[in-house]
């Protein structure tokens, strides 16, 4: 035998029962020292959650990306016989709630609704953020994709996107526009710069102030995702000219696309949503959040009140596919943004 050190060597050098047995429970107890190491994410994952999970929506009651969430956690919350306690931390387009749950501890118990506006405008509209969209989070699934409708007052003369577009060559500077998020800003702004017309923008803190200064006459027109604006739209309270969706959209099947008006055609923009957690969330419990997600928008009801009630998009991912997905819009509203020519803040 060459000299290497083991437990063998050990028992046949010691002569001493008792120094033997001193050593082997040193021995075991350095063994035991090294389980939780391998041990650990497993018990993490089988007692997880250990307590209430709280959702941080980073915009308003009421808004679209608030109602959908609460669709879709309360039947997430009771597949898996857990507590889910929603949040609305509003401010900034989304930069106070984003920025809390990046700073908070990666264990599974604080999750992110994060959007379009949070991770993939936000970057590109703003010259400072208050969090790393990239290296701050653990995705973990997309829960929807969300047209946005071009909204006028019910009572406006405005009737079709040319009839607005035609008022605003003919009279530079006298419409203005609204946006509670990037979404609308983006989709506005790509609207006045794709058109070549000038118009006022006017910034709110959240979508429903935007909505009572457009159904009040104030502003004259805004961009808000379907989810938000749908109830308003049937209910005769706004008026939809078209949609930013590639064609008609399902819900709202009188209502043209937007790329069919003349000049218009390379016009698309979706809102989105999804699940993310705080980075270095333990992986388990991110597979198991995805799992649990994927199961809670294929349930047939959920699926009906997102499509139907909410006018959303719904194509579960795996974490891979909602990584993938949220790099390519990150690029895209680069691009978009450029091409609008929004300054960053």
């Amino acid at each position: 035998m060459g000299k290497g050190f083991g437990i063998g060597t050990l028992a046949g050098t010691m002569r001493d029962e008792e120094t033997s047995r001193v050593i082997t429970r040193r021995l075991l107890g350095l063994l035991t020292l090294g389980m939780p190491s391998i041990a650990g994410p497993a018990l993490a994952q089988e007692g997880y959650p250990a307590r209430p999970i709280t959702i941080i929506v980073p915009f308003g009651a009421g808004s679209g990306t608030d109602v959908i969430t609460r669709i879709i956690t309360d039947e997430m919350a009771r597949n898996m016989r857990a507590t889910f306690v929603i949040d609305n931390k509003a401010g900034a387009s989304g930069q106070l709630g984003t920025e809390f749950v990046a700073r908070a501890r990666p264990d599974g118990h604080t999750l992110l609704v994060g959007t379009n506006s949070t991770h993939s405008a936000n970057p590109f509209v703003f010259r400072t953020l208050r969090y790393d969209p990239v290296n701050g989070f653990a995705p973990i699934g997309r829960m929807t994709i969300n047209p946005l409708a071009f909204l006028v007052r019910q009572e406006s003369h405005f009737r079709t996107p040319q009839d607005l577009l035609g008022f605003a060559r003919a009279n530079p500077g006298r419409l203005s526009y609204g946006y509670g998020n990037t979404g609308g800003q983006v989709s506005a702004a790509m609207l006045v710069n794709m058109a070549r017309i000038d118009a006022l923008s006017v910034p709110y803190r959240s979508t429903p102030q935007a909505f009572a200064d457009l159904m009040g006459g104030r502003i004259d027109f805004a961009f808000v995702d379907i989810a938000a604006s749908q109830e308003l739209i049937e209910s005769s309270k706004l008026r939809a000219l078209a949609v930013t969706s590639p064609g008609r959209f399902r819900s709202l099947p009188d209502v043209p696309a937007l790329q069919e008006t003349p000049g218009l055609e390379e016009f698309e923009l979706f809102a989105w949503l999804g699940l993310m957690g705080p980075a270095e969330t333990p992986q388990p419990i991110v597979a198991r959040l995805n799992a649990e997600l994927r199961t809670a928008l294929e349930r047939p009801e959920v699926r009906q009140q997102l499509e139907h009630r909410m006018g959303s998009i719904v194509e579960p991912t795996s974490v891979a596919e909602f990584a993938a997905f949220m790099h390519a819009q990150r690029e895209l509203w680069r691009r978009r943004i450029g091409e609008a020519g929004i300054e960053p803040e």
